[in-house]
């Protein structure tokens, strides 16, 4: 079948350098290669841990509740929301402030960054915070968007189908509209219809969290993300999709089991604060913090009630005092179809500072 026509869209519609809520092309130095962490079943390798402390501006761990909670929320909206007592994994509505030594003690504002999932999690979105890996583009937004193609993820669990590009141009209207003007290089890898659809959302979700996250949308408005290819629409994306109509969230891609809190590869304080969401088709649930393979402290999450909505989640949170070392924390669950989805992530408790 040949290549669908794209045409070229008109000036008025996407304005690069505009004052105001408008954004204009970031660039970004070219990109190194992306290593994607190992699938399921390989060995894993861990990436080095992060070297700068994180020194959250709006969340304090000290500050965390010391006692469990369970709460309801939307499929998609845990930690998609303002939450002042999360310190690594804020909501959709405000990221953490963080001073990084690498940045000259520039304050800088991390990104919300999702990735696709690894083995029996391959069909769902995960999300990690993450401090920009270039901060002379301004655009929060377009920053996000070229870490979603060329950056690593922490989590060797979670992957990206994106290839790397070094300039990306956004802008955003007031009533929801965000546009995301990409090189053609950014879909260089042939994918099926189903890959295709996932990597797209994986864009989606990930320009339409940092817009609200800069200030630039109210989290209750509707998004929807237009994709352009070097200026143009109805671009046939990884030669499978047609970009001819904008893009919303599919909620169906919220991860069943997700650990949002501590992410991997985090150096917190002690007491600890492990903050997780399951879906009501996931049930047996348990979490657990384990150290060279005993286990250090464990709970359950309280199953959902019969007729529950499957879109909206479970959410736990419970703090735990940890001595200083590396542990790995992880929640595990079965679905429907018998199959244990499990997310986990490796931290090191710092010493008290």
């Amino acid at each position: 079948m040949p290549p669908v026509p794209h045409r070229a869209v008109p000036p008025s519609r996407f304005c690069v350098g505009e004052v105001g809520t408008r954004r204009r092309r970031g660039a970004v130095p070219d990109p190194a290669p992306v290593t994607e962490g190992p699938e399921e079943g390989e060995h894993r390798v861990r990436p080095r841990r992060r070297v700068p402390p994180r020194t959250p501006r709006r969340w304090s761990l000290a500050a965390l509740a010391v006692v469990a909670s369970v709460a309801l929320a939307g499929c998609g909206t845990a930690a998609d929301r303002p939450d002042d007592n999360s310190a690594a994994a804020p909501g959709i509505g405000a990221a953490p402030g963080t001073t990084d030594e690498a940045l000259g003690g520039v304050a800088t504002e991390q990104a919300p960054i999702y990735w696709v999932g690894t083995g029996d999690q391959s069909g769902y979105l995960f999300r990690e915070f993450r401090n920009p890996e270039d901060t002379s583009t301004a655009d929060p937004v377009a920053r996000a968007a070229a870490m979603v193609t060329r950056a690593t993820p922490m989590d060797p669990d979670y992957r990206t189908l994106w290839s790397p590009v070094s300039t990306v141009g956004t802008s955003v209207s007031p009533d929801g509209i965000i546009t995301v003007d990409l090189p053609a290089a950014a879909f260089g890898t042939q994918l099926s219809e189903k890959d295709a659809q996932m990597a797209l959302q994986q864009m989606v979700y990930t320009v339409s969290a940092a817009a609200v996250t800069a200030g630039l949308l109210d989290a209750s408005t509707a998004k929807e993300v237009r994709i352009l290819v070097d200026g143009r629409t109805g671009f046939s994306a990884f030669g499978s999709v047609d970009l001819s109509d904008p893009l919303t969230r599919d909620t169906s891609l919220a991860a069943p089991v997700w650990l949002i809190d501590p992410q991997t590869d985090a150096d917190p304080g002690s007491p600890l604060t492990v903050f997780l969401r399951v879906l009501p088709a996931v049930h047996d649930v348990r979490w657990e913090v384990t150290q060279d393979e005993r286990t250090v402290r464990s709970g359950t999450v309280a199953a959902a009630s019969p007729g529950s909505d499957p879109t909206v989640g479970t959410e736990l949170r419970t703090t735990i005092d940890l001595d200083p070392g590396e542990y790995t924390v992880r929640v595990a669950g079965t679905n429907d179809q018998g199959t244990v989805l499990v997310d986990d992530h490796v931290i090191t408790v710092a010493a008290t500072r």
